[in-house]
């Protein structure tokens, strides 16, 4: 199995006015590094939880069709379509009927319709099958508080020296666990 990013998210969870105000910048000369240090922090954050904060497309793709495809970046929102190369070697779709979204079990998973099994792929074919999957929560105001407020102390110990993690304050003992609710853990 592996995966990628179609489409990557419109925004940010966090605005660059709004990291703006926290850092205290009024300077348009600043927007670019900020943008920057926002967009990598929103990265890293989504590395941590496992999980797609804003709405982005990702393909899940198998050499044969799995027991179920898990979806890469939860929550999941739908799929846009499961693929693969049939035993003649002819692209197909298959009808969203013949498959069900599982977005109640994390990370959450593509299974077939009931009553229906994956269909053949082509012998040998590396990569011959593939679901299209959006995820993430939605737009900026549908992220959790939590991973919200992570992305703007993270950047703010950035732009501060005097905030930075290696104090050890109760700040950053504090956002060490602030994310720990968002966590997917894989369970054997």
């Amino acid at each position: 199995m592996s995966y990628s990013l179609l489409t990557p998210p419109a925004a940010l969870p966090v605005t660059l006015a709004e990291a703006k105000e926290d850092l205290k910048i009024d300077d348009a000369a600043q927007d670019a590094i900020v943008t920057a240090w926002l967009a990598g922090i929103v990265g890293y954050t989504e590395h941590l939880v496992g999980r797609a904060l804003i709405t982005q497309t990702w393909r899940v793709v198998h050499d044969t069709f799995p027991d179920a495809f898990m979806v890469p970046m939860p929550p999941a929102q739908s799929v846009t379509a499961v693929r693969y190369y049939d035993e003649a070697g002819q692209l197909q779709t298959l009808a969203p009927a013949d498959y069900l979204l599982d977005v109640y079990k994390l990370p959450g998973w593509i299974v077939p319709g009931p009553g229906k099994a994956w269909p053949m792929t082509q012998a040998g074919r590396i990569n011959a099958c593939w679901a299209d999957i959006n995820c993430g929560y939605g737009t900026a105001a549908d992220v959790p508080a939590a991973a919200k407020l992570f992305i703007r102390a993270k950047l703010r110990e950035q732009f501060d020296p005097a905030i930075r993690p290696e104090k050890d304050t109760v700040q950053s003992s504090f956002l060490d666990r602030l994310l720990d609710p968002l966590m997917i853990r894989q369970v054997a």
